[in-house]
């Protein structure tokens, strides 16, 4: 839906990124798609991780209850301006991130320090809860204005937590078991890997502090974070130039948004010398929500997905006793080279709107996206359906 709604709103962001329109379109995929995703692989591969169960299981069935409430609240009042609903949904977000949190932490906490992956989630963890407290400051903010300071600075610090803190620590984290899993490379994950997750979440801290205090020095958490990325970048292309197995959809969308996550990185950069404040500023913050959300994080979540949902479906339908589908029928492969083309063309040329300030170009970039995203959400739901019909195997 996101994508969908993308190219009757981008040409917004030329002007000013700090939108109604704009706030809802992007909390439509950082919460409505991202944050989901992540939150679902996570309750399905971190007891198997762990070898341990998820304590609470009927939790977790009111968290994702309070969680489709909260999301829909969020964007339907960012979109509206209605402010007061804001901060009400997002006490309701907040109050679903502890639920999930409540479920996981337990399961991770033994753990930390010693795995890698269950490190980073659990690191993560803790920032998603950050970054939705300090959003729920924000939106009170709005209807009583007890923070003061700087709109931008204090925006900027909760872009940090999530982005940074959560989604980025996430994907590193969670990439770092599935793509050794997928590639079978003949090197063994570094435990540099485990150095390059705490920089990363040292760098998110420090950036989301210095400007939630409006300090100086921005730059100095943005380099951490761009060095601690780079050693990432490091160590997936390693892991994939050993692959013994061919290079698959899914390699291929990682290795596309590992080189997003480079120009993602620049560009922030870029942000964090300009001051979103700024023309220059502004037209990059704009490419980096795209590069970063959309470039990096879209393109590991598609093609994740068409290596986890298949083994999701097969799961729960070997739980509920029901016949088996064939892989063949579980993976529908047909618009997969024009999802990964389209996609990653429509990326660039947003990106390269936003950049330019060309309205025009961005909405032609967005639409491409949307093209892209069309058979993607046909094909994911047609597999991910298949869990919940009986009659399907054979």
């Amino acid at each position: 839906m996101g994508l969908m709604a993308a190219p009757f709103v981008i040409g917004e962001a030329i002007e000013f990124f700090y939108q109604p329109m704009l706030l809802a379109l992007v909390h439509s995929f950082t919460l409505g798609w991202i944050t989901a995703t992540i939150m679902g692989v996570m309750y399905r591969y971190v007891p198997s991780l762990t070898h341990t169960r998820i304590r609470f299981p009927r939790l977790a069935a009111l968290q994702f209850a309070l969680y489709v409430i909260g999301v829909l609240g969020m964007v339907s009042h960012f979109a509206s301006g209605a402010w007061v609903g804001l901060w009400w949904s997002a006490i309701v977000m907040v109050l679903s991130v502890i639920l999930f949190a409540v479920n996981l932490v337990p399961c991770l906490a033994p753990h930390f320090g010693t795995g890698i992956a269950e490190t980073g989630m659990l690191l993560a963890i803790g920032f998603l809860l950050a970054a939705a407290s300090w959003g729920l400051l924000l939106g009170l903010d709005k209807s009583f204005g007890f923070l003061g300071g700087d709109l931008l600075s204090n925006l900027g610090g909760h872009v940090a937590l999530a982005a940074v803190g959560w989604v980025s620590l996430a994907i590193c984290a969670v990439s770092y078991r599935m793509i050794p899993a997928f590639t079978l490379p003949s090197v063994t994950l570094p435990r540099a890997a485990l150095w390059q997750l705490a920089a990363l979440a040292l760098g998110a801290a420090v950036l989301a502090a210095i400007l939630i205090a409006r300090g100086r020095g921005a730059m100095l958490g943005g380099a951490l974070i761009a060095a601690a990325l780079i050693g990432y970048i490091a160590i997936m292309i390693r892991m994939v130039a050993a692959h013994r197995v061919p290079i698959d959809w899914t390699a291929r969308h990682a290795l596309c948004g590992i080189g997003w996550l480079l120009i993602a990185c620049a560009l922030g950069l870029l942000l964090d010398w300009a001051g979103s404040d700024t023309v220059i500023g502004n037209r990059a913050a704009g490419a980096f929500a795209v590069t970063g959300l959309l470039g990096w994080a879209g393109n590991f979540i598609i093609g994740m997905s068409y290596a986890l949902f298949p083994g999701l479906v097969a799961r729960v339908r070997s739980e509920a006793g029901w016949a088996a589908i064939p892989a063949a029928r579980l993976s529908i492969a047909g618009p997969r080279l024009w999802i990964w083309l389209v996609f990653n063309l429509g990326v660039a040329i947003t990106a390269a709107g936003l950049a330019a300030g060309n309205a025009w170009l961005a909405r032609i970039g967005a639409t491409a996206c949307a093209a892209a995203a069309v058979p993607y959400a046909a094909a994911a739901l047609a597999t991910l359906v298949r869990a919940y019909r009986e009659g399907e195997g054979g």
